[in-house]
């Protein structure tokens, strides 16, 4: 009797020291997640590499990045000296990038030329100074002499610039002789321009063609004399969007410069 109970002591005894170790263990090694849960090992992957034809490899890779599984190894990998992107995933993945790409690396549809004619006027009031300007003009420059106060329009330059649809900017530049009021020493030096043409779309609805611009910018270079005798020159501009149907004559804005002002006109027509 006395040996059985013994027995049942020693028992009760070696179940009290196991369970406080057993208790011990972190929680982090009971329940942490196997190494291999977010690991896709070389047998599971397949790779392939896809020519692309058409489009950019760099556009079209950030286009089909979400396409991939998202396991770590997962690649797509754009190369536009090779114009390929390499993918590395699952085979059902890979698949839905190969459909996607079938879809997507197709010719982008054609886009006509545009082709811009920028005319500087040069209004004034100097009775000296005679109108001369395209014949084209003619009926513009009479609303600008009712709505600007100046009698005279004179021909400052005129160009023709080609573009096309997009953010590619079509810049040009001169150097004009603008004379300005007085005998003073800056009047002997040249006037430098520049022009920005950027972010271009065509807009055909209703049938008509009409060119949005969202920048045009101008920049103009006057000298100015100072009291020291030195000369200087002084940036003068503007920054403006335009919207114009093919073949009308806008006026997309106006600098003061002494007693004159310098008028830009701009039209615009497609070239098929």
């Amino acid at each position: 009797m006395l040996s059985t109970r013994r027995k049942i002591f020693l028992a009760l005894a070696l179940a009290l020291l196991v369970a406080p170790a057993a208790l011990a263990q972190k929680p982090s090694e009971q329940s942490a997640p196997k190494a291999e849960d977010n690991y896709v090992t070389s047998k599971m992957f397949q790779n392939r590499v896809f020519d692309v034809k058409n489009r950019d490899p760099q556009t079209l890779a950030r286009v089909l990045w979400p396409l991939t599984s998202g396991f770590k190894g997962a690649v797509v990998s754009p190369s536009d000296e090779f114009r390929t992107i390499t993918v590395r995933d699952f085979p059902e993945n890979i698949a839905v990038i190969e459909e996607a790409i079938r879809r997507l690396d197709t010719p982008e549809p054609a886009h006509p030329a545009i082709e811009f004619r920028v005319h500087m006027l040069v209004a004034s009031n100097d009775d000296a100074v005679a109108n001369r300007y395209p014949a084209e003009l003619g009926d513009l420059v009479k609303q600008l002499q009712s709505s600007l106060g100046y009698k005279n329009f004179s021909l400052m330059g005129s160009q023709v610039v080609r573009s096309k649809e997009g953010r590619t900017p079509s810049e040009n530049r001169g150097v004009a002789d603008l004379r300005l009021a007085g005998d003073s020493p800056a009047n002997k030096n040249p006037v430098f321009y520049e022009y920005m043409i950027n972010s271009i779309t065509l807009d055909n609805t209703g049938g008509q063609a009409r060119v949005q611009v969202g920048e045009f910018k101008m920049d103009m270079k006057v000298p100015l004399s100072l009291n020291s005798g030195s000369i200087t020159y002084q940036s003068v501009g503007f920054l403006n969007p335009v919207s114009l149907r093919e073949g009308e004559r806008v006026v997309v804005g106006t600098m003061s410069i002494a007693d004159k002002s310098v008028v830009v006109v701009l039209s615009a027509s497609t070239i098929k």
